[in-house]
């Protein structure tokens, strides 16, 4: 018995679309830079928009959501060490302030 193409057509579908699933990383999330990390997400959103089981789409859900997660910690890192910074330097002008007006009145 001879097989059709339309019967081969869901397999070789099915073959194809899972070489269009992006590579796992070679290294963790936290691992990548900020740019590694922005294309990865990239990637990751551009292969959720095609037509994926929803085992594969479920893998790729869960990846997504690890670099989202990752932008998100480096985000309140930033955030954080953004107003420590500032807080700092507010103090050290402060600082500069009060001995300026020290030194002018002594």
């Amino acid at each position: 018995m001879r097989v059709t193409a339309d019967a081969e057509a869901p397999a070789r579908d099915q073959s194809a679309g899972l070489e269009m699933v992006p590579p796992k990383l070679k290294h963790t999330v936290g691992q990548l830079t900020t740019g590694e990390l922005t294309r990865e997400r990239s990637r990751l959103e551009a292969a959720l928009r095609r037509p994926f089981s929803q085992d594969v789409r479920a893998l790729l859900r869960g990846r997504l959501d690890a670099v989202l997660a990752e932008q998100d910690e480096r985000n309140r890192k930033r955030q954080a060490d953004t107003a420590a910074a500032k807080a700092a330097l507010a103090a050290e002008s402060a600082e500069q302030a009060a001995r300026a007006v020290r030194e002018a009145g002594g």
